[in-house]
């Protein structure tokens, strides 16, 4: 068995996997907004619960986490958690008393998906989070494309272009990774309502905002329109920079009825004739996803 432990913005999910990679048990907790030391406690206590399900203290263990460690110093960079410019993986390790493997969720995300989940068969899969970040991973022939820096996939710090922010009149709001104007301020969970702020003027969730839209009431038609118009237009940019043959939808807000079914519809319009429009799925492992990405990342080579 392995263990995968998905690590968000909002809650912690670790899920205990057979051999063959089916999800059994899983349990979900909140994410401590409160300290470092905090969260560091918060994954402990997830991994003793794995541990103790599977009845193995030696368990093997992959994370996915919302950032990434940068190679050389092996420090953290996370938008959306205290963990920023911390040693986590370090700190993990010596905390379970073996290597933790960590790699970014979205990644996690794109792998399980490219083996044996929506994106199965694909050449080059992209899978795009959508939830309380924006993200993504790049997968090839079923294996992650590392780069660099381990960078492919952060399309969330791409910014808006400015013909879309001029047409729209969207506002031009400073992004957890310190830069203004990333897509990630407007497309994830929270800069749909930082939209619907901007457009109507009303404090709402991503929830009321398409529930009112579906009911028919104009002014959230037009939230929803706008932020679908966006991830449209980033669908585009990772077309003209990836060019993947499929691209698989996670996060809390892929799982809005029909949504890949509407992006799908709405991308075709931006296609110029005779270019080949990527595949655009919901995933397939849905909420275990991540976990079970982060899972693989601990079978041995």
């Amino acid at each position: 068995m392995f263990g995968g432990i998905d690590l968000g913005g909002t809650k912690i999910q670790a899920c205990l996997f057979e051999a063959n990679l089916e999800p059994g048990a899983s349990r979900r907790t909140p994410t401590p907004a409160s300290s470092y030391a905090d969260l560091v406690e918060a994954l402990a206590a997830q991994y003793e619960w794995l541990r103790d399900v599977s009845g193995d203290r030696n368990l093997p263990l992959g994370i996915g986490i919302p950032g990434w460690i940068e190679p050389k110093t092996g420090l953290s960079f996370t938008a959306n958690l205290l963990a920023n410019g911390m040693p986590l993986r370090a700190d993990l390790s010596q905390r379970f008393g073996f290597a933790v493997r960590v790699e970014n969720d979205c990644k996690c995300f794109a792998l399980s998906e490219a083996n044996g989940g929506a994106a199965a068969g694909y050449e080059t899969a992209f899978g795009l989070i959508l939830g309380t970040g924006c993200g993504g991973g790049v997968c090839r022939s079923g294996s992650l494309v590392k780069g660099s820096n381990g960078l492919p996939g952060e399309v969330g710090h791409i910014g808006i272009p400015m013909r879309l922010a001029a047409r729209m009149n969207l506002p031009n709001l400073r992004c957890g990774c310190g830069r203004v104007g990333c897509y990630e301020t407007l497309v994830s969970g929270p800069g749909m309502s930082a939209l619907a702020l901007a457009i109507t003027g009303e404090k709402v969730t991503p929830d009321q905002i398409v529930t009112a839209a579906a009911g028919g009431q104009q002014a959230m038609q037009r939230v929803f329109d706008a932020w679908l118009d966006l991830v449209c237009e980033l669908l585009h940019t990772i077309q003209l920079t990836i060019d993947p043959h499929c691209v698989v939808l996670g996060g809390g807000l892929s799982r809005i009825n029909g949504v890949d079914l509407e992006l799908s519809k709405r991308f075709s319009s931006l296609s110029r004739e005779g270019i080949r429009e990527p595949a655009i799925f919901a995933s397939l492992y849905g909420e275990s996803s991540g976990a079970r990405g982060a899972a693989m990342l601990a079978i041995p080579n």
